[in-house]
């Protein structure tokens, strides 16, 4: 959890890196590049920017929650039992 709250910090650091060049020069920046490869300072990690990625965080995996259940519910509802049994005995109503 913590890991992933940094990396999103620095993700951040990225996203403006690539805001700042454009998207169609990233290929020129980062191969055989004379400048060399980019540098990025060390981000600062404040306690709100933690928690609100945190909270996205949380969010996100709640979200992973709801469709893992919706698909669970799909597959195992009397509707996609009967239509299970349509398909394997080739007989549709």
């Amino acid at each position: 959890f913590f890991g992933a709250l940094r990396a999103r910090v620095y993700d951040d650091e990225v996203r403006k890196w690539v805001s700042s060049i454009g998207v169609e020069n990233i290929g020129k920046k980062l191969v055989n590049s004379k400048e060399g490869p980019p540098t990025f300072e060390k981000p600062a990690m404040t306690l709100e920017k933690l928690l609100e990625y945190g909270n996205m965080l949380v969010q996100e995996q709640e979200n992973v929650k709801r469709v893992q259940l919706a698909d669970k519910y799909l597959a195992e509802a009397a509707l996609g039992d009967a239509n299970e049994d349509a398909i394997q005995t080739g007989v549709f109503y």
